[in-house]
């Protein structure tokens, strides 16, 4: 796509228009909270209209051409097509805070009250180690491992999957299945959902981190958009969470994409202090204190979470930091620098001691054998 030359892109000062064209993904509804965001009072400074675009470049060509002021989308469609928006004479100005990051299990009964052996289906190889590592005694597989009625097969559509898993469900052949919350309401699910939390109810108890950018909103604009209507329509927590993962991926190989957890989120002082005070965590309310041992009420901090699991869910490389956020930047290039000799050496082979022995596995087998 070659790049067009479009009016200066200034909000018009008379009208305040702010015209915005959305993309949807199956499990980000993104026009739906660009439609929340235009009626939110910060939005009485301009005149948003939002509107749905039918593909990533029509949505580029309108907003290159002048037709539209932003545009909106998951930040899993950008990756990959950085090239393609640069290319449109536009770029990234920031994010909006992911709000329903976590997954759901589609079931009647909660995690630990599923039977033993009981079938579960995700289409994550990450969520799929999860349930593992929670409950080593159930059955997780893939859509493509369930065979319906006649011998059908899982619908290649996501929400077209979601409501065929759901009839797989009603009729006996799996126990349950995981989706994301808007799956589960474009889908029209009525089964009971079971959110899968990012922290253990109970210390020791399992957790479930989403995938990388999960619900994470990416506003496009031209070139040269004002920093200060940029500020009103991103958010400092959405920036945070773009910024810092957009690097880790950047740093990790191709293949551990689909088998990394990661959050990442602003946290109040107080917060964390009263969940570590609860937890007895003395690590964590080392954090929350600076080297006088005073406490930094004033200063948000950036939590990051990390983790990878083998291939039978019994190990878990797993990486947590909490970040000022003044110093979250610097901070993840050491973070980045850890993580990735973490990795190495715990996915390597164990050396000989001598000639003779035999080479001792990985602490963690990341692939299946």
């Amino acid at each position: 796509m070659g790049t067009t030359t479009a009016p200066s892109h200034e909000v018009d000062a008379m009208d305040k228009r702010l015209i915005v064209w959305t993309l949807d993904s199956s499990d980000c509804n993104v026009h739906s909270e660009l439609l929340s965001f235009s009626e939110s009072p910060i939005s009485d400074r301009f005149q948003p209209s939002v509107q749905k675009a039918p593909d990533l470049e029509a949505g580029l060509l309108k907003l290159a051409a002048g037709d539209s002021d932003l545009l909106a989308m998951p930040a899993s469609i950008m990756r990959g097509n950085e090239a393609l928006i640069a290319e449109s004479g536009c770029s990234v100005i920031g994010a909006r805070s992911p709000r329903r990051p976590n997954l759901v299990l589609v079931s009647p009964n909660r995690l630990f009250y599923q039977p033993k052996s009981a079938i579960i289906v995700s289409d994550s190889n990450l969520v799929r180690r999860q349930f593992m590592r929670a409950r080593p005694d159930l059955t997780v597989i893939s859509p493509d491992d369930v065979t319906g009625a006649r011998g059908k097969k899982a619908p290649s559509d996501d929400i077209d999957r979601a409501r065929w898993l759901g009839q797989m469900l009603d009729s006996g052949i799996i126990d349950g299945f995981v989706i994301s919350r808007a799956e589960y309401e474009n889908s029209g699910q009525t089964e009971r959902r079971h959110t899968l939390m990012t922290s253990s109810q109970e210390r020791g108890g399992p957790h479930f981190l989403p995938k990388p950018y999960s619900d994470l909103i990416v506003i496009v604009a031209r070139r040269g958009f004002p920093k200060a209507m940029a500020e009103l329509v991103t958010e400092p927590e959405g920036n945070t969470v773009l910024w810092i993962q957009s690097r880790i991926l950047g740093s990790l190989d191709e293949d551990l994409f689909e088998l990394l957890g990661i959050q990442v989120r602003h946290r109040q002082v107080g917060s964390l202090i009263r969940e570590a005070e609860e937890e007895k965590d003395l690590v964590m309310l080392d954090a929350c204190h600076n080297p006088e041992g005073e406490v930094k009420e004033d200063e948000v901090r950036v939590e990051v979470r990390m983790e990878i699991i083998s291939a039978d869910g019994r190990r878990t490389l797993e990486l947590h930091r909490l970040i000022p956020r003044s110093e979250f930047q610097h901070a993840t290039i050491s973070l980045l620098r850890d993580w990735g000799q973490l990795l190495a050496e715990t996915s390597r082979e164990v050396p000989r001691d001598h000639p003779s022995d035999a080479l001792a596995p990985p602490f963690i087998q990341l692939h299946d054998s």
